[in-house]
């Protein structure tokens, strides 16, 4: 899988290499510059950022259908709903890959090689509908404040009144709470431990911050014991504890995971693990200095970032064959865009993100930094539009975006080297993958007043883009949040792949999965479903894929996403500048090509119109060329406009979501 994955990137390098030709025309109708424009990164360095760039289409590679198969994914939020059936919907309909957290916080305080009883029945009872449905956990290992670590927590009564601003508080029992592992929880926030115990004298305790909230006597408050202290600053006796509490915890975790999937002997164990969740919330225990007054321990408390990586790689290393077929991915690097190929451990695969893109309207919110125009120059103009699209974190509207780490072509964040290609072990380029393992736009709720039939739809396109174009553009994970609505109140307009219906259905007595599940099934998974299926249709999983490419796109209507104020600095955004063009391979002569116009607000519809394609890699002559679309379910009338051994021009009609170009050659093998 790895080795597979190497070729891929290494021919997306390739691709751009081959297809980084001359300057286009900018006559009407036609790009200004080649599709394929390794310029159109290079030219836009961190802190800078462009509306006119499309990163996206700096490279391009062709590949196997089976890395989007094995990349289309949801996070599995199940609570109360019957699991197997949520898992076998989501399955049913394209669905390979789910999210799913085992905390630190999930393993006993008394015996750390075992989860607590109810959090295993718990989990358990998850991962078997995933496994019995042939979906592939990624669990995700956190220590969340409101339980970070293996924990105690008890009830105490408060003995005296106690004041905000206070530092001591006296308890009716203060047995069994340990100094400087112990301390009142959840006083303020979800939070344990937070009001850390720095003395013990009697009935009183004494705290290492003020108290935040009156406390009356004979009130009840929790108190957590901690099994390990928060990270502490390296080369402590501290540290070295936590970060081996740590290590332990990765272990056990992988070898309870394997037992439920019954790949305790396989090569392959049939899971993957991602390190932290983060940074936007949740993340005190990463530095002990969150829960005493002032600077406690004098360090870089970011330094965890990397550290927590790098042991977390070298107890995999260690323990090679508990891990064997485990791909790990560095969540730290989701909500910040730091983290870069170049710096991450060997054992780690993938740098993870989670995009999750808001209504911007410009030029009101322009990115701070410097802004570039069509020529790349620095400029203070901004067009005037509004944004809210699947694939704003792969442009450069803002300077951080996910392309900088998915594209085959080194760039430079600061002093480290990002891109898929960036990294060297022993000399050598070893591949760094992008997993997108949160994400999702959230149109039901940006326009509450848009009737939830029309949301749905909406919905279903943003799912299609998301999935179609970021597993095309480098990542191998593209974990959607969320199975469903997390919200009932909100229901089918909040996130979620599972039509609110199918979750009510789910949460009954006894339920069993529909004979017919069409009036249950979302237009996100009933679309889903239909490309899917076309891109399982003859599925070669051990292909190596071949180069099929766009070489030129013209329109005759010259529609755009904004317009400019008719200087060469300034142009218009057409439509044909934002084309999407999204080859995999299905076997050695079928291609599955979703394309589409990468329209800037996924509310606002777009009538389809007509573009004329030239296409190369394949024979013309020979090759069947049909167009089909997975949200109607039907074909769409395509034209062949001329042929050669060597490819086809072609007239498509293109919608704001991705139809799928059918090229099937028998001349191929």
């Amino acid at each position: 899988m790895a080795e597979m994955k190497k070729k891929i990137a290494l021919a997306a390098l390739s691709a751009v290499v081959a297809l980084a030709g001359a300057q286009g025309c900018a006559d009407a109708g036609k790009l200004s510059t080649s599709y394929i424009d390794p310029d159109q990164i290079t030219k836009v360095p961190f802190g800078s950022h462009s509306h006119w760039a499309q990163p996206w289409r700096a490279y391009s590679a062709t590949l196997p259908a089976s890395v989007f198969l094995n990349g289309v994914g949801v996070n599995f939020n199940v609570i109360h709903e019957d699991p197997q059936l949520i898992a076998k919907m989501l399955a049913t309909h394209g669905v390979r890959s789910a999210r799913l957290e085992i905390g630190w916080g999930s393993l006993s305080y008394d015996d750390e090689t075992k989860l607590v009883p109810a959090q295993e029945k718990r989990l358990t009872v998850l991962l078997t509908a995933l496994k019995d449905n042939g979906i592939r956990p990624l669990i995700l290992l956190n220590a969340h404040q409101g339980g970070p670590c293996p924990n105690i927590i008890v009830n105490r009564v408060v003995a005296a009144d106690a004041h905000t601003g206070d530092t001591t508080v006296r308890l009716k029992d203060t047995s069994g709470l340990k100094v400087g592992y112990s301390g009142l929880s959840y006083l303020v926030g979800y939070i344990l431990a937070d009001q850390i115990i720095t003395k013990i004298d009697g009935d009183t305790v004494t705290l290492a911050k003020p108290l935040p909230k009156d406390l009356t006597a004979g009130a009840t408050v929790q108190v957590g014991t901690l099994k390990y202290r928060p990270f502490s600053k390296p080369g402590t006796d501290d540290y070295d504890a936590t970060i081996a509490g740590w290590q332990k915890y990765v272990g056990v975790v992988a070898q309870y995971v394997a037992g439920v999937l019954g790949t305790t002997g396989s090569k392959d164990k049939g899971f993957d693990m991602e390190i932290w969740n983060e940074l936007t919330f949740g993340n005190q225990f990463l530095t002990i200095n969150n829960y005493y007054p002032g600077k406690y321990q004098d360090y870089n408390p970011q330094s965890i970032y990397t550290n927590l990586v790098k042991a977390t790689a070298d107890y995999v290393d260690d323990h090679a064959s508990q891990f064997s077929g485990v791909e790990f991915g560095d969540g730290f690097a989701n909500t910040i865009p730091w983290p870069a190929a170049s710096d991450e451990p060997s054992r780690i695969w993938a740098i993870d993100k989670h995009p999750y893109p808001s209504r911007k309207t410009y030029p009101k919110d322009n990115a701070k930094g410097f802004t570039l125009n069509a020529k790349y120059e620095q400029d203070s103009y901004a067009p005037s539009y509004t944004a809210l699209f699947p694939e704003y974190n792969g442009t450069f509207i803002q300077t951080e975006s996910a392309i900088r780490d998915m594209a085959p072509i080194k760039n430079m964040v600061g002093r480290s080297a990002h891109g898929a290609l960036s990294r060297q072990v022993n000399g050598k380029t070893k591949p760094m993958s992008v997993w997108l393992t949160e994400g999702n736009t959230a149109p039901g709720v940006d326009s509450p007043s848009t009737p939830v039939d029309q949301i749905l739809r909406i919905k279903a396109k943003s799912a299609l883009r998301f999935y179609t174009f970021f597993l095309n553009k480098g990542a191998t994970k593209v974990d959607l949040y969320a199975a469903m609505s997390a919200n009932r109140t909100l229901g089918d307009r909040e996130v979620g792949l599972i039509q609110t219906n199918f979750v009510d259905y789910a949460l009954k007595k006894d339920a069993t999965y529909p004979d017919d599940d069409s009036s249950y099934t979302s237009p996100t998974l009933a679309s889903l479903g239909r490309l899917t299926a076309k891109m399982k249709s003859g599925l070669d999983p051990n292909l190596t894929a071949q180069s099929i490419s766009l070489t030129d796109i013209s329109d005759t209507h010259d529609h755009t996403q904004f317009t400019g104020d008719g200087t060469p600095e300034h142009p218009n955004l057409y439509d044909r500048d934002v084309f999407a063009f999204l080859p995999f391979q299905v076997n050695s002569h079928r291609f599955v090509i979703p394309y589409y116009v990468m329209t800037r607000d996924i509310l606002k519809p777009l009538d389809p119109e007509k573009f004329t394609l030239t296409l190369d890699g394949f024979s013309g002559k020979k090759a069947a060329i049909t167009v089909y679309d997975p949200i109607n379910d039907k074909t769409v009338p395509v034209s062949v406009d001329s042929s050669s051994g060597q490819g086809a021009k072609v007239t498509v009609t293109a919608a704001d979501y991705p139809y799928l170009l059918i090229i099937d050659d028998p001349t191929l093998k």
